[in-house]
């Protein structure tokens, strides 16, 4: 069943605040005293609304009460309608975002015996140019014994043709009940519209329709529309209370507000004013006395001011604000909000940047900077977060991640890094000639709390030498400390070995697996435990496949590493040169403080001249509570620059 049958407003007498917009466009009350005397807008915007303006034949619909106060009856037997052309041309013309609100009730067999739907309001006779029809609303028969109908947003387009959108159902069996259609344009092929009924949302409709249409002469109908004929059509069925139009889109919030202050607040303000009364006080009984006026008067104006303070109490966090709160959180984050912004956009920029105050919303810090980047676009700005996994599959060769020894010992060949010694001896010793490529680990922050590191390197031997080894390493190097887990060719035959140096003495070469020829390829992986013991695993099959490992072996104790990366070395002279390449490197460390480190990279080579100091102290406010961060112009780490991030503790320079 459609939604909307409770959703009813009572008032006994007739009377109460209704509805209130500084920002209206177009507010009707029909508050006049008889049926004779031509309605008029509270704003001031239309002539009076008159039975002539369209085609002719129309009559005055009938003074009634109604919920809020006076209200008029529209009876489509009776050809009833009204119509109004703006003081200043085009005072009411709005092709983009809306919102129409009306106080009413609607009589569906009325409305099914009329046989169309009913005309709520349209700006524009549908005549021709100078009166296309900009925006309408109407409801339509669904099912009149069940009293249901459709509220339907219509409009023409700038060719003239009309585009009734696809609308939300509701109930409605004569009561006074508060329906709201809004419409956000978004672009020429999109507008959103939503429908409620008092404080429900019943209906969201994306539409292609956006060309809208409408002239500056446009006529405002209410209760009637024409056709190009012109012939009056589409009747409405139904009282029309208050009736406001809007130059923007209603949140959900704000509709809300507005159901619960006339059907909640406002009534408990006159039972409040009314049991404030003494038992047994001489008081006329008869609704339509001065003191029961007053007391409804009075009563209601409390509960207008509780609305009012329930409103904020409700909508004062961004996420729900509105209208000037919203405009004083835009104003206190300083937020500069685009021409045409949504709510939604506002809401969620305002919120952006709040939550840039810790650090979450990169977006926000290219706007936070964007006044000392020395003229610099923002889109400029690099931002680079960390992760402690480091992957490298060697689409290219980055000299300044990996730390060769000697200069150049590897080269980028295809996807992978290559050693090539020539014919030679390349031990690893403090004077030896073995080819090296590390970087460093990101070390815990934790005293006492092992490492845990781990590296997974994808080798190969290319060209095979007798004696010749790769594979990959962990170390401190530092205190010349390393562990080895490579591929040896042993006069042809490949073996898996470890080896470990503490302070460049030789715990011996253990023999982990022989594997016979030479595999296609290999996978190294190296990985400490809890206790500090290293165990060490290895894979001809694939990456995450086929590993065999070996027992937990000692290697350096406790003793922190700081390096990791991949190796050639010999057991003794190569006979001829050797090839061996390194197809991939990833190294984790968990317990690092890598992730903790972020960098703002303008790049110096761009000519740009940034104030430096600000921009890291802007950092050091919206910073996460868990990161380091720092503003540099180089990726490059020079003791004297100070630039680059060097010296900028805790983060140093990028690893």
């Amino acid at each position: 069943m459609a939604a909307g049958g409770d959703k009813i407003i009572t008032y006994d007498p007739p009377g109460a605040i209704g509805l209130v917009d500084n920002d209206a466009l177009l507010l009707v009350r029909f508050d006049e005293t008889d049926t004779t005397t031509r309605p008029k807008d509270e704003t001031g915007v239309l002539g009076d609304l008159d039975i002539v303006g369209a085609a002719a034949g129309l009559t005055m619909p009938q003074l009634v009460d109604g919920a809020v106060g006076r209200a008029r009856r529209f009876v489509p037997a009776n050809l009833t309608g009204l119509a109004a052309k703006d003081l200043v041309p085009g005072s009411t013309l709005i092709t983009r975002d809306l919102s129409i609100q009306v106080i009413m009730s609607w009589n569906a067999a009325q409305q099914l015996a009329a046989g169309a739907p009913g005309t709520i309001i349209a700006r524009g006779l549908s005549t021709g140019t100078v009166e296309f029809v900009a925006y309408g609303l109407q409801i339509a028969v669904v099912d009149a014994p069940s009293f249901t109908g459709q509220l339907q947003w219509f409009w023409q387009d700038i060719a003239g043709t009309l585009h009734v959108e696809a609308g939300a159902q509701f109930v409605n069996n004569g009561n006074m009940t508060m329906l709201t259609a809004t419409r956000r344009w978004i672009s020429p092929t999109s507008v959103l519209l939503r429908y409620y009924i008092g404080d429900q949302l019943i209906g969201t409709v994306q539409s292609a329709d956006g060309s809208i249409g409408g002239g500056t002469t446009g006529t405002t109908l209410i209760g009637v529309r024409t056709s190009a004929v012109p012939a009056n059509i589409n009747f409405l069925a139904g009282n029309i209370d208050e009736l406001l139009v809007l130059d923007r889109e209603l949140c959900a919030e704000e509709i809300e507000a507005t159901w619960l202050r006339i059907t909640k607040y406002q009534p408990l303000g006159v039972q409040l004013f009314r049991e404030t009364i003494p038992r047994g006080f001489p008081i006329p009984k008869e609704p339509t006395s001065d003191p029961q006026l007053e007391i409804r008067m009075v009563g209601q104006v409390l509960g207008y001011a509780a609305a009012k303070a329930e409103e904020f109490r409700a909508n004062f966090l961004p996420q729900r604000a509105y209208g000037q709160v919203l405009a004083d959180w835009i104003e206190a984050t300083r937020v500069t909000p685009a021409p045409g912004d949504d709510i939604d956009t506002k809401r969620s920029r305002v919120l952006a940047r709040l939550r840039q105050k810790q650090g979450i919303a990169p977006p926000g810090i290219q706007v936070a900077l964007s006044g000392l980047l020395g003229g610099a676009p923002t889109s400029a700005l690099q931002l680079i977060s960390l992760s402690n996994v480091m992957r490298d599959e060697f689409t290219t060769l980055d000299t300044l991640r990996w730390d060769m020894t000697p200069a150049a010992a590897a080269t980028l060949v295809g996807n992978a890094a290559r050693f090539t010694p020539a014919a030679g001896t390349y031990l690893a010793a403090p004077a030896g000639a073995w080819r090296t490529m590390v970087a460093p680990i990101s070390q815990s922050t934790l005293a006492n709390v092992v490492g845990q590191e781990r590296i997974l390197g994808k080798v190969q031997m290319v060209t095979p030498q007798s004696g010749a080894e790769v594979g990959v390493l962990v170390a401190n190097r530092g205190a010349d400390r390393y562990l080895l887990l490579g591929l040896r060719d042993n006069a042809g035959t490949f073996q898996i070995v470890t080896e470990v140096f503490d302070r460049w003495v030789s715990s011996g070469t253990v023999v982990r697996a022989t594997l016979g020829g030479n595999p296609a390829s290999l996978w190294l992986y190296l990985h400490q435990q809890s206790d500090g013991t290293w165990i060490a695993e290895w894979s001809t099959t694939s990456e995450t496949t086929g590993y065999t490992a070996s027992a937990p072996f000692a290697a350096f104790g406790t003793n922190p590493v700081y390096n990791a990366g991949a190796y050639f070395r010999s057991t003794g002279a190569l006979a001829g040169a050797a090839a061996a390449d390194v197809d991939m490197l990833s190294v984790y460390a968990p317990n690092g403080i890598r992730t903790f480190n972020a960098f703002v990279l303008l790049d110096r080579a761009l000519g740009f001249n940034p104030d430096i100091a600000a921009c890291r102290s802007v950092l050091r406010e919206i910073r996460h509570g868990f990161t380091f961060a720092t503003f540099i112009t180089s990726r490059n780490c020079l003791a004297n620059d100070p630039d680059c991030g060097a010296g900028v503790a805790p983060c140093g320079p990028l690893p």
